[in-house]
């Protein structure tokens, strides 16, 4: 369905296998206090019904929007590419199948775009939210409304996710996530968008994420250690000369911390990821929780954890 204007944002959802969260998730769009925009969901191959109930969804809320089938599954960051080709708004907005906005997201951060005319990247806070509707963290703490430099916490700290950011098209081109990056090509991009100018982020909690082991990140986690340590060294690289030394040391030891507790809370990862927590806890990022999971998570330890608590359940 086809609006007879353009809108001012486009709202890209790419789907694989969301039957049971998409009609909630495109809810959430409708209910936006923003009415100017357009649902472009790009489906990657789903094996089941996601199409079908998002056109009956599409169609009950009366957004304008557009369904793409693609022929093979390609990952998150091509069907985002495909449905920012398709989009004609003025700004972009991303969102995943299974997260949720809350109803003045976008209404607060154009807001917050238009009194910021030089920042490139708008995100808002969110919560990580388990199946029950519980919150179980924010994405940030402590940050402030306008970072001039907000590219550079982006080396260290991912405080925008893929559903919290707005973006102007100009600034996105025709392919703006890096299709090789089979995690972490959201942080890549905001990275690149936050370079041009500052970052603006909305205070106040404005999407829920959902917390699900099936999700593309929990089921992928594996992969982090080959692809987001490579990405940030070469944002490293090419912005050498805006970077302290002790900027990059934050850089590398947290994303050393973050491979680190992935592989070793990973079957069979343990000695693979306790070379990633040495390192972070050499260059200094909180050596002692560092510490504290690598004993946690080592093998004989996790053994002995199981029998416990399999013992205290017998008990």
């Amino acid at each position: 369905m086809n609006a007879p204007t353009s809108p001012r944002v486009s709202v890209v959802i790419p789907t694989y296998n969301a039957s049971r969260s998409i009609a909630q998730t495109i809810a959430s769009v409708a209910a936006q206090t923003f009415r100017s925009l357009e649902v472009v969901i790009v489906d990657d191959t789903s094996s089941d019904n996601t199409e079908e109930i998002a056109r009956l969804a599409l169609e009950a809320s009366g957004l304008p929007h557009t369904i793409v089938r693609l022929p093979e599954n390609s990952g998150p960051a091509h069907a985002r590419n495909v449905g920012v080709r398709r989009s004609r708004g003025e700004f972009v907005a991303f969102l995943d199948a299974d997260d949720l906005w809350l109803p003045k997201k976008i209404e607060r951060q154009l807001g917050l775009l238009d009194a910021n005319p030089s920042a490139r990247l708008c995100g808002c806070q969110a919560a990580w939210i388990d199946g029950e509707g519980n919150t179980v963290s924010l994405l940030f703490n402590g940050l402030p409304e306008v970072m001039a430099d907000g590219w550079k916490q982006l080396l260290w700290d991912c405080y925008i996710a893929t559903p919290c950011a707005l973006v102007r098209r100009a600034d996105l081109g025709t392919a703006p996530f890096n299709p090789v990056l089979r995690v972490g090509e959201d942080r890549d991009l905001w990275i690149r968008v936050a370079r041009r100018g500052s970052v603006v982020l909305a205070q106040e909690r404005l999407v829920d994420i959902r917390l699900s082991p099936s999700s593309y990140m929990a089921s992928s986690g594996h992969l982090t250690w080959q692809y987001v340590e490579p990405m940030i060294e070469g944002h490293i690289r090419s912005l050498s000369n805006r970077l302290s030394l002790r900027d990059k040391f934050r850089a590398r030891a947290k994303v050393y911390s973050d491979i680190g507790r992935g592989l070793c809370a990973s079957p069979g990862g343990f000695w693979h990821g306790s070379w990633y927590l040495i390192r972070a806890i050499v260059l200094g990022h909180r050596p002692l929780d560092c510490a504290r999971f690598l004993v946690f998570t080592a093998p004989g330890v996790k053994n002995l954890k199981r029998y416990l608590k399999d013992f205290l359940e017998m008990a």
